[in-house]
């Protein structure tokens, strides 16, 4: 291939040792210095203006309504003297300072957008900052030193509702926008071992993640081997700074354990400030960890701290708040339901339980009762013949419904993985321990499998685990709902518990 303003080619700059070493440096320094094809970077500044412009808006919004609500609309008494025109006044001064915090937080930094809950966190964060400011500027601001506490107030809590809702809409747009080909960085996968291959199909399928994995560099697997969905090893590691001109990459994602050492050495060393791409670094196990990993500095020293469980604070804070809220409110609308079940079963068969259980293992490695109604199956494990009532139980899935006491109990969520029977042996114990990392549900992946796009239950679980959102739960939530009303009878009697 001939670059533009050079005739370098991938064999001029990889010569024989005996050509000499210092040949080698000036061909690699002069390919440094190539013209790169323009790339799609537009892309980002158009979004990111975007993205400001609606800020703008929304604090302005969040300022005026809390305005209007506290002062102007007369829902709340005031009787303090106040002049529109200085809190308009106000609003205006505060939205640039708002917008600065926005940046320094981190908002506009395409690495902590379009994915997890750190984009919520961090503007939560920047609209108390962003209070912070109002309430300085009326204090040392002898024009603003009358404001309201109640605008202010208002403007806290607005501000966060509206600031991550119209953040919430535009991630939204942002996944589109990334389904059709917009807003991709394009990357160079280093080492096609299992861990590098696991990580670009979880891209390739997904591509809400931003990743366009345009092929992969290894030390040992041949040039133009495909490794998944067409995508081939472009070349060697030591290659590097050619092919990234080539395939205009704007990141390389370099596998620890899937190059030899001299090789990662060297890529580390050799990537600097000006280098036109991004350097990640993988630490080689994402098909077997599915907890979660932070990164914390110990006097400058980087290390990985490896949690047991995947959702960790603010994650698990708003996990277990959607179980309880949602678990309390389905039962107490289902205890008339549950209480007509459990008479119906009593008086079908006076001596039998109403309820059984199983023991089940739990998030942890812990394990606990989970109950169920009596239904067909448990008679026919006892040898009898079932009646319609519980054969009705098992087909349509009401038998699960005292396992809402389990939600309430914090042992099960609404959404989680399959239960798992204690004491039944499991094929693939890693993939236990994996499934371990969260609590059971009552529903999940493996009951609406027919509205995924894999059939494999063992990889929708884990996409479930590590991918876990809000939004997702909903998702299975309302597929749920659509597989009980709307779905044949007999289609709801798969991915019954063992």
């Amino acid at each position: 291939m001939a670059w533009k303003h050079s005739s370098l080619t991938l064999q001029d700059l990889y010569m024989p040792p005996g050509r000499g070493a210092s040949t080698r440096r000036t061909r690699v320094k002069q390919l440094r210095h190539v013209t790169r094809p323009r790339t799609r970077n537009w892309e980002r500044l158009a979004f990111q203006s975007i993205l400001v412009l609606a800020d703008a808006l929304a604090v302005g919004l969040s300022l005026i309504l809390a305005y209007t609500l506290r002062l102007s609309s007369g829902v709340l008494t005031y009787h303090a003297d106040y002049a529109a025109e200085k809190y308009y006044l106000l609003v205006a001064i505060s939205i640039p300072i708002w917008l600065v915090l926005f940046y320094l937080m981190g908002l506009y930094d395409l690495d902590n957008l379009l994915g997890g809950v750190v984009e919520y966190q961090q503007m939560s964060k920047a609209c108390v900052g962003g209070v912070i400011a109002v309430i300085l500027i009326s204090f040392f601001w002898r024009d603003f030193a009358l404001v309201s506490r109640g605008w202010i107030l208002l403007s806290l809590v607005l501000s966060i509702l509206i600031l991550n809702g119209e953040r919430f809409f535009i991630r939204r747009v942002g996944y589109w926008l990334r389904r059709r080909g917009w807003l991709m960085a394009r990357a160079l996968i280093v080492g096609a071992n299992e861990q590098g291959l696991a990580m670009a199909r979880q891209w390739i399928e997904h591509p809400e993640s931003g990743i366009k994995v345009v092929g992969f560099l290894d030390d040992f697997k041949p040039l133009h081997m495909p490794i998944c969905d067409g995508i081939e090893v472009l070349g060697r590691p030591s290659q590097i700074d050619a092919i990234v001109n080539q395939h205009q990459v704007q990141e390389v994602i370099l596998v620890s354990n899937a190059v030899a050492w001299e090789t990662f050495e060297v890529t580390i060393r050799e990537t600097h400030a000006r280098a036109p791409y991004t350097l990640r670094l993988s630490p080689g196990f994402y098909e077997i960890l599915s907890t979660h990993v932070a990164v914390h500095n110990k006097t400058f020293v980087p290390l990985f701290t490896v949690y047991g469980e995947r959702l960790v604070g603010i994650e698990a804070l708003i996990k277990l708040m959607e179980d309880l809220s949602l678990g309390f409110t389905l039962f107490l609308l289902t205890l008339p339901l549950s209480m007509a079940i459990a008479l119906g079963l009593k008086l079908q068969r006076p001596r039998a339980s109403v309820f059984t259980h199983n023991i089940t293992l739990g998030r942890g490695g812990g394990s606990f009762r989970m109950f169920k109604f009596r239904s067909a199956r448990d008679i026919e494990k006892w040898g009898m013949e079932p009646t319609g009532l519980e054969v009705f139980l098992y087909r349509s899935g009401l038998d699960k419904l005292p396992q809402l006491i389990n939600v309430l109990r914090c042992q099960m969520s609404l959404v989680g993985p399959r239960p798992q029977v204690s004491g039944h042996e499991h094929p693939d114990h890693r993939f236990l321990r994996q499934l371990q990392t969260i609590k059971p549900g009552i529903t999940g992946p493996w009951l609406v499998s027919a509205f995924w796009t894999s059939a494999d239950e063992k990889r929708n679980e884990l996409y479930y685990i590590r991918n876990w959102t809000l939004w997702l739960d909903f998702q299975i939530l309302f597929q749920t709902a659509r597989l009980i009303f709307f779905a044949p009878t007999h289609s709801r009697q798969a991915s019954k518990e063992q």
